[in-house]
């Protein structure tokens, strides 16, 4: 962006998708996280949002694309497999169980129903997007939970 202080910095992350709506409904409906831009038409379709100073997009792909089942392997939490790309959603603590009830009442695939206490500094649940991405969807709670919480 013009009149920027000089370091690099990434601005845009792009991905494929087999359906822009149904990410839209994932990262813009059930996360909350802020539509930058959206266009469904049958010649193009993409959705972009805002991800804390850059943008991630989806762009349709022109052929369906394989969606893994398998959950990720991620630094924070025991149980993912899959050697691939992941990444991890913050959600406000006042949010956080609004948007994971929202994430089961959608069917979204879980890795467990409830949410885990994870590396004893935050609360999260992992969720595969409508890619199969693995989306650590967390938040640092104002004090650990008392029982129930791994």
């Amino acid at each position: 962006m013009a009149g920027e202080a000089g370091r690099p910095r990434f601005r845009f992350l792009f991905n494929v998708c087999n359906d822009v709506a149904a990410m839209r409904r994932f990262y813009v409906e059930l996360l909350g996280l802020e539509e930058a831009a959206f266009m469904d038409t049958p010649e193009f379709a993409y959705l972009s949002v805002e991800a804390g100073g850059f943008e991630v997009m989806w762009f349709r792909a022109d052929t369906e694309l394989p969606v893994p089942t398998a959950f990720a392997c991620q630094p924070g939490w025991e149980g993912g497999t899959l050697e691939t790309t992941s990444w991890a959603v913050f959600i406000p603590e006042e949010r956080f169980e609004t948007v994971r009830q929202a994430l089961v009442s959608a069917g979204t695939s879980l890795f467990e129903q409830e949410p885990a206490w994870r590396q004893d500094s935050y609360l999260a649940v992992s969720a595969l997007d409508p890619m199969g991405v693995t989306v650590e969807v967390y938040t640092v709670p104002s004090s650990p939970p008392v029982t129930g919480s791994k």
